[in-house]
């Protein structure tokens, strides 16, 4: 049984002692007519005085003219058949609507169904993603640890290999140091060698002259010594 059948069943349930208190209020003694009325909130009681007196009645809501009588309980009779009638109408109407309700919950119940397996599968595909999402994280991490580790490993070689090329310009340097004082010292060794070479030359050139001088005839000793001496 649905909320709306409930509260439907409710309402006829209280109509209904509502109107065996009336009617046994009635095989009593009579009701309290203007209890009944006072009763009526949806409804305005009106009372005419003058040589024949009237009672009318209408809705509050509308202002709707039920009746008139000269009666108190026929007027206060007709507004309660008038809200047993709208009483009556009302649930029709909402008895008309349990049954497309019941078709259209049938229908939502197995649409939830279908979304909660269609939901489920999903959730379990996304946790299988996740697994393997967090495995590739992992392995990711771990390789970003191995290429940190090899960085580390280049960056120092790189150093090292800094400190060979710091090293090797030193003796780069100091063989251009050596090169430039051993070429100068070749320089040196050349003039000197360039010198003593013009001496030697001058030298064999004065023997061949005194070889020429003592060779030849008529020459006496004091004119070698002369030319010795030159």
């Amino acid at each position: 049984m649905t909320l709306l059948s409930k509260i439907l069943l409710v309402l006829v349930f209280f109509a209904s002692i509502a109107f065996m208190g009336f009617a046994a209020v009635s095989a009593v003694g009579g009701p309290n007519w203007s209890q009944e009325k006072d009763a009526l909130t949806d409804y305005v009681f009106e009372y005419q005085a003058g040589e024949n007196p009237i009672w009318s009645v209408k809705t509050r809501r509308g202002g709707e003219q039920l009746t008139t009588s000269p009666v108190l309980a026929k007027v206060i009779v007709a507004a309660q058949k008038h809200k047993l009638q709208q009483q009556n109408e009302k649930l029709d109407e909402v008895t008309k609507t349990i049954e497309p309700l019941k078709t259209s919950i049938k229908r939502w119940e197995l649409i939830n169904k279908v979304d909660r397996t269609a939901m489920k599968d999903k959730a379990t595909e996304l946790k299988q993603k996740i697994v393997q999402l967090d495995q590739q994280i992992i392995q990711l991490a771990n390789e970003g640890i191995k290429i940190g580790q090899q960085t580390l490993e280049v960056n120092q070689e790189a150093s090292e290999r800094r400190a060979d090329i710091f090293r090797l310009r030193d003796q780069i340097d100091e063989i251009r140091n050596e090169r430039f004082l051993a070429e100068q010292q070749q320089k040196t060794l050349r003039d000197y060698i360039d010198r003593i070479q013009g001496k030697v030359q001058r030298l064999q050139r004065q023997k061949e002259s005194l070889k020429k001088v003592v060779l030849a005839p008529g020459n006496n000793i004091e004119e070698k010594k002369e030319l010795s001496q030159k």
